[in-house]
């Protein structure tokens, strides 16, 4: 018996171009079936329909969807289904969360309408067990989303979703924000689900397909075809050796420099009296376990949260943390690109806006940019076709490449980049490292990378490790 099928699947884009194919799939409980393919392949696309969702410009020209019999297109059979037979983790989990609730609120409502029968104590065992299996530490609970690292949120809807217990579940890139060990543990939590979903897993993660994946299917071109083994092929492995210790760069070319920086969030200390030096043209990495301060450091750095104390310099001027004051000042700008794409973008602004009032900037300021729009996807392997689209007509994997097109349109003094690659297929992600190290190399960008993927850390100059307070 399957909880979910679809029979010839086609889809269409605004100008009829072809999204899926003559698409067939079966998902049956108990079953963890793996969906791989490029970015923009149409995955999510796949996982919409299976929601009841068709992105805008989208349409349905021929096939069926049933899910627990019914279907999900249609007003009655989304209702039916949302929440009690359906649920989804999406690829920027941060935007699925209510801001204005702590986790802990958020799960104790995900418990009561999930388990109306249970008396209250059945429901918070369930909660805490929904937590451990999401390997989310239970002290952070009691914060807002804004509160916690890509990881953590990212875990926090894990532990609502198994706390809600759907015949069908679906993963977009469930791991793409963890560290290897908290992504081992996550991975096999949702293959051993005691209540047996049928479970789709979207990743670009082949060792975790491999590892996890009953079945494996891709797609490519509209077309969705099983895949007979799933070998992993690590990212830039054969271009570079890992980062050593060492700059390459000379101290006297130190293009930002921080002293002294202590952060504090949720009343604990993140980073206690450290220091970083970026030097010019220089790609330098940053690790460590999620929920460790990686990303707190990366938007004090750009100036969005600031730190309790310290000294920030550029090209040796000082500079302020806050980047209101940055602003007013007219001083270089520190361009953030985080691990929530869909929150970062205007959901109602064309991409060729976007990159325009991007591109504008620059101009004003007078630093180095790409010659227009067209130029500055072109960096990211997109293609023009994407610049009359919104960010909500764009796959996930597509969201993360504009997000950094932008970023670099506007001529930043220095680029900081949080999991960058993290949603990408591997072909796109040695796209965008190949386009770091050219925009290195001809303008002398320093980069800033937090990644949690072993291949794109050996493309740096250096690695530093941040943990238990410390960086180095």
């Amino acid at each position: 018996m399957s909880i979910a099928t679809i029979t010839g699947l086609n889809i269409t884009g605004p100008q009829g171009q072809r999204i899926l194919h003559e698409v067939d799939l079966e998902l049956r409980p108990g079953e963890v079936t793996g969906l791989i393919g490029e970015s923009g392949s149409g995955k999510t696309t796949l996982a919409h329909v299976l929601l009841g969702h068709l992105a805008p410009g989208l349409h349905l020209t021929a096939g069926t969807v049933r899910v627990a019999g019914r279907d999900p297109l249609t007003p009655a059979g989304r209702r039916a289904l949302r929440s009690r037979v359906t649920a989804y983790l999406p690829q920027d989990p941060a935007s699925a969360l209510d801001p204005t609730r702590t986790v802990a609120a958020q799960l104790r409502t995900a418990a009561r309408t999930a388990h109306r029968t249970a008396s209250r104590q059945k429901r918070i065992e369930l909660r805490y067990a929904a937590v451990e299996a999401a390997v989310l530490d239970a002290m952070l609970l009691p914060r807002l989303p804004a509160q916690l690292s890509g990881g953590q949120a990212q875990r926090a809807l894990l532990a609502w979703t198994f706390l809600t217990q759907p015949q069908l579940l679906i993963l977009d890139e469930p791991t793409s924000g963890l560290d290897a060990d908290t992504a081992l543990r996550v991975s096999a939590a949702f293959a051993r689900l005691p209540w047996n979903p049928a479970v789709l897993l979207i990743s670009h993660d082949r060792d975790l397909i491999a590892r996890t994946a009953d079945r494996t299917l891709r797609l490519e071109h509209g077309h969705l075809s099983e895949q007979r083994g799933c070998p992993a092929a690590p990212v830039g492995a054969a271009e570079a050796p890992r980062g050593s210790t060492e700059p390459r760069l000379a101290s006297s070319r130190a293009a930002l420099s921080m002293t002294g920086a202590t952060i504090r969030r949720g009343g604990r200390e993140l980073l206690h009296d450290a220091e970083l030096c970026l030097g010019v043209g220089e790609l330098l990495a940053i690790r460590g376990p999620s929920g460790v301060g990686k990303t707190a450091l990366a938007r004090a750095l750009c100036g969005f949260a600031p730190p309790r104390a310290g000294i920030l310099r550029l090209h040796g001027n000082e500079i302020p943390w806050a980047a209101t004051s940055r602003a007013r000042n007219d001083a270089p700008f520190l361009a953030y690109v985080g691990q929530d794409a869909r929150a970062a973008l205007n959901p109602r602004e064309t991409i060729s806006r976007t990159l325009q009032r991007a591109l504008d900037t620059a101009r004003r300021r007078s630093r180095p940019r790409p010659a227009g729009p067209e130029s500055v996807l072109a960096l990211v392997g997109l293609g023009p076709e994407l610049l009359d689209h919104t960010a909500d007509q764009l796959s996930g994997g597509q969201r993360h490449r504009v997000a950094l097109a932008r970023a670099v349109a506007a001529g930043p003094a220095v680029l900081v980049c949080d999991e960058t690659t993290a949603a990408l297929d591997q072909e796109s992600a040695q796209r965008i490292l190949d386009t770091l190290d050219t925009l290195r190399r001809d303008t002398g960008l320093p980069v800033l990378l937090i990644t949690h993927q072993d291949a794109v850390a050996d493309r740096a100059d250096r690695i530093l490790t941040l943990q238990e307070g410390r960086l180095g």
